[in-house]
């Protein structure tokens, strides 16, 4: 691993402490390095607060080290005025003479001009360091900008022999039951509060009314959605009405500036997701008890990346590789 690569990784490391708190911006990690020592390093903490660049720049002790010390970033530095002023100015200002840059942003508002700004100034600029890293991380951010729609989590648990939901023939009752360990409710409560929504069918909605909350784990609640089927619309619960087309549906989603969401099912609506291949990432909960009979869950055409075992429980993640 050269050098450039390690302090890219450790401008990662930071970034990721704003999942589930930056969005609709991208997780931005930086480190600022003068002779071989870490001097400053800073992450994008919430939405609408100071970025990873000028987070960096503030915990440096001497700033008289700027003028001969070089940033690392993990995504190209903002050229424009949002919530906050432009990074890039920033860098110019303080008279950093290197930037290192893990990839370009794709947001049509920088796309390019945050690199041609720092270059115009005078300051070298380096591109693509750990660049496959740093897109992964963004893989919400970067899915949202080109292809105009949420990332998309796919998500359910189901028994060891396969099966998502219980017979529910002949009985209107809401039934309240629990296929995974304590420990997986936790995990999926902590899932809740990585994405910006969360989106059920009509039928989960109505047999289960389901709080999709983060009540397990210390985070914010997404916000709740649920696949409308024709008019019905159960009025006294929280949940917004999504149209059934699923293009429709991301489109809206999109306007709305949901950048990702976890769709937990029932099986109909999971089943369209897959389908239609509307979905990024799969994850599969798999407890230990069988029931014999009941909803089979849907399967997956793509093998799973990793399968994770807590206590008698599993996770299966799978990601879609287009």
């Amino acid at each position: 691993m050269t050098d450039d690569e390690r302090y890219m990784h450790r401008c990662l490391q930071l970034a990721a402490l704003g999942l589930g708190k930056v969005q609709p911006n991208p997780m931005v990690g930086a480190v600022i390095v003068h002779d071989g020592i870490i001097i400053g390093e800073g992450y994008h903490h919430q939405y609408g607060k100071a970025h990873a660049e000028v987070n960096a720049i503030a915990a440096v002790n001497k700033p008289a080290l700027l003028k001969k010390a070089t940033i690392y970033v993990s995504l190209e530095p903002c050229s424009h005025y949002g919530k906050t002023p432009p990074c890039a100015d920033a860098i110019i200002r303080h008279g950093i003479p290197k930037v290192v840059i893990g990839t370009v942003d794709c947001n049509e508002k920088v796309c390019g001009n945050g690199i041609r700004k720092l270059q115009e100034a005078g300051i070298e600029v380096v591109q693509n360091v750990c660049e496959a890293e740093c897109r992964e991380l963004n893989r919400r951010f970067f899915t949202y900008h080109q292809r105009q729609r949420p990332y998309i989590i796919l998500k359910w648990a189901q028994t060891a022999d396969g099966y998502m939901d219980i017979d529910r023939s002949g009985s209107t009752e809401i039934q309240d039951y629990w296929i995974t360990n304590p420990a997986l409710k936790v995990i999926v409560h902590k899932w809740r509060s990585e994405e910006d929504a969360i989106l059920v069918g009509y039928n989960t909605m109505v047999n289960d009314k389901p709080q999709l909350t983060t009540r397990l784990y210390p985070g914010k609640d997404p916000k709740r959605f649920v696949m409308q089927r024709g008019k019905e619309i159960v009025s006294d619960l929280p949940y917004t009405p999504l149209p059934e087309n699923l293009e429709d549906a991301m489109h809206i989603l999109y306007d709305q500036k949901i950048q990702s969401i976890i769709v937990e099912g029932g099986r109909k609506t999971l089943e369209r997701f897959i389908q239609a291949g509307f979905w990024d990432e799969a994850r599969v909960l798999v407890g230990a008890q069988r029931w014999g009979k009941g909803t089979v869950a849907p399967t997956l055409p793509t093998l799973p990346d990793k399968i994770e075992t807590i206590d008698d429980n599993k996770i299966i993640y799978v990601r879609r590789h287009l």
